[in-house]
């Protein structure tokens, strides 16, 4: 087998245009499949990621009929809420904190605005996500009287931080108003909530609303498979309360994630195909071209299994180099996006921002990408190389040098 080896990588450079030719399909095919593939399940954790973890946890729970009507007086009751943080401390290593969430004005000395309010405790808020962490301006939450404003909203009302804005939001008599003092600001990188959230305490949420109870419960988990521990704690809650995955409160994203995979599949193949039409061609002319060369040594005593063995281990040396340079452009671009990200615009990041998705997406870096693409390298190859191996194996010596 060495021997043909060194056959085959002497017969390869004897045509070093052909070669590269060779080379530079599977290269392409390659650094395609890899850099496709890692943006592609970047895109897919960078939009579940930064969704979790910044703003919507993995799972919500809910007063029955809530989402129908998103109303504060349809929240969680005080006793509703106390069972079902109680019931989800019993999940091991679980983490979570009661929202209220209505939805008000924002108005500041220079304009007003429509805006999401959430209250929430600012030492709970911190265990489930990580926005504390994008804080750009001024501090977190601390206290009562504080508002956290998104830096694209408080842009719109010309708010710095120290400064005042008030609060107008549907109390139980009517229509009720508070001052807040602009404690920080928040970029997030998700535009819906940069743009549209503010945040306060939730005593203050409530002494607005009237409401002692939560609009909903964020819980982080540990495991990977939050639908199973939704369901239980569904199972232990019982009828009066809703248990939500990540995905079943974002069907748009999730439709995202499985379209996503649809069109990756037939579009690896695809570029297997190509690759495979390419190296199969390059082969195949190859063959054509060593016609005689190929009859004398058939003549010379080399069996037409080795001649076959030969032109297959031409294909799959050419495709492994062309893998090996595919593969480190590949790594190398994945790691560039993965690093630095790729921006949309402002523009297109608005419309990825009504679909939940962050402003910036990341690729991803996996060793799979290498090992998957590899076996498409292999399969194609070898497939490839089959028919002009199978001809040349079939030449009969005296007929192919009269031929070449």
């Amino acid at each position: 087998m060495r021997a043909i080896l060194r056959l085959a990588w002497r017969n390869l450079w004897r045509h070093p245009q052909r070669t590269l030719l060779m080379i530079a399909i599977v290269a392409f095919g390659t650094f395609c499949v890899i850099v496709v593939w890692g943006f592609t399940d970047g895109w897919m954790k960078t939009m579940t990621s930064a969704q979790v973890s910044l703003d919507q946890g993995d799972l919500k729970v809910f007063a029955r009929g809530y989402r129908a009507d998103p109303a504060p007086e349809n929240g969680l009751s005080p006793k509703s809420l106390d069972r079902a943080l109680e019931e989800i401390g019993k999940l091991p290593q679980a983490r979570a904190t009661p929202r209220l969430s209505f939805f008000g004005m924002v108005k500041s000395a220079y304009g007003a605005v429509g805006a999401e309010i959430r209250g929430i405790d600012p030492l709970g808020e911190r265990k489930v996500t990580v926005l504390h962490e994008r804080v750009v301006e001024g501090h977190w939450l601390s206290g009562p009287g504080e508002i956290l404003l998104g830096e694209r909203l408080a842009r719109e009302l010309d708010v710095r931080v120290g400064e005042r804005v008030v609060v107008i939001a549907q109390g139980e008599k009517g229509p009720v108003s508070r001052a807040f003092r602009a404690v920080g600001l928040f970029s997030s990188g998700l535009p819906a909530l940069d743009k549209s959230t503010a945040f306060i305490t939730i005593e203050d949420a409530r002494a607005l609303t009237g409401f002692s109870g939560a609009t909903e419960i964020v819980v982080r988990l540990p495991s990977d498979s939050p639908q199973a521990v939704a369901k239980r704690l569904q199972e232990s809650l019982g009828e009066g309360v809703e248990v939500w995955d990540f995905f079943a409160l974002n069907p748009m994203i999730r439709e995202f994630v499985r379209i996503s995979w649809i069109e990756l599949t037939p579009l690896i193949a695809i570029l297997a195909l190509l690759s495979g039409f390419g190296v199969a061609n390059t082969v195949l002319f190859s063959v054509l071209e060593r016609t005689r060369e190929l009859g004398v040594m058939s003549a010379l005593g080399m069996s037409p299994r080795r001649l076959a063995r030969m032109v297959l281990a031409e294909s799959l040396l050419a495709s492994a180099l062309g893998y090996g340079v595919g593969a480190v452009a590949g790594y190398i671009v994945n790691l560039f996006l993965a690093t630095h990200g790729w921006s949309f615009g402002e523009a297109f990041s608005e419309m990825l921002g009504q679909a939940g998705m962050p402003a910036v997406l990341y690729s991803s870096v996996s060793g799979w990408y290498w090992l998957g693409s590899l076996s498409v390298v292999v399969a194609t190859g070898l497939i490839a190389a089959w028919y002009p191996a199978r001809r040349a194996a079939r030449l009969p010596p005296v007929q192919a040098i009269r031929e070449g």
